[in-house]
Parts: structure tokens; sequence; C-alpha cells
């Protein structure tokens, strides 16, 4: 494994370890200035703080999409990660479906994630 390799997975590590504890300003760490997070609904948001705040928000809503099984592929700068989630919908029924995120790493920096679920209509 090289260097960049074990960067990007002691990066990850740190990454999805505060994400799934809620830890926004550790996950605010691994961001850089420039990031980007579009969502699977369309919505995406440009900036670190934007992203953060968007995170914070969703973190509190105890409603808010539930993770697991997560599994991380590295392909150089682009990683690509699977899981599964369970989210509310509208009617309040819940759906668990399957997702994944494509992120790119520049500088040693997540620089942007693509988040892509099958449809939760």
């Amino acid at each position: 494994m090289t260097e960049k390799a074990d960067a990007h997975r002691a990066l990850f590590k740190k990454f999805g370890i505060a994400f799934m504890k809620k830890d926004v300003d550790t996950v605010g760490e691994c961001l850089s200035p420039d990031f980007e997070w579009s969502l699977p609904d369309g919505r995406t948001f440009v900036g670190k703080q934007a992203s953060l705040d968007a995170m914070r928000e969703r973190f509190a809503d105890p409603d808010g999409p539930q993770f697991s099984d997560s599994n991380f592929d590295y392909h150089g700068d682009t990683i690509v990660q699977t899981y599964r989630v369970k989210a509310a919908l509208a009617d309040g029924s819940i759906r668990e479906v399957a997702g994944t995120d494509v992120y790119q790493v520049k500088g040693g920096l997540i620089c942007r994630k693509d988040a892509y679920w099958k449809q939760l209509a």
C-alpha cells in the first residue's frame, strides 16, 4: 500500500467514526474549505461551513437517516462508500435502502461527497 492510500484510509477512518458519532467538529477537520456535498434529494451544499451546518441540522433530527453496514473502496483520490440507510418517509413509515457515496480527496482532505440512495418516494 502506498503512503497516499494509507493517508486516505486514515482520513476516512477518522471521518467515518466522527460521522457515526455525529461529531461535526471532527468531521470538519476532514473537509477542505471548498467542500461540496450533494444529497440524494438534489440539494447541494457548497463550502465547508454550509455543509457542516446541514450536518448539524440532520444530526439534531431524531427521525433523521440512520446508517449501517458501511464499507469503503479506495481508487486513488476517489473513494466509494456503500451502506444501508433507514429513513422516514413523508407518511411516517420507515424504509431501508442501499446507499452509495462517492468522495473526492484533494490535498489530503475530502473536497466532494456525492450521495446516492435508492428512491425513497
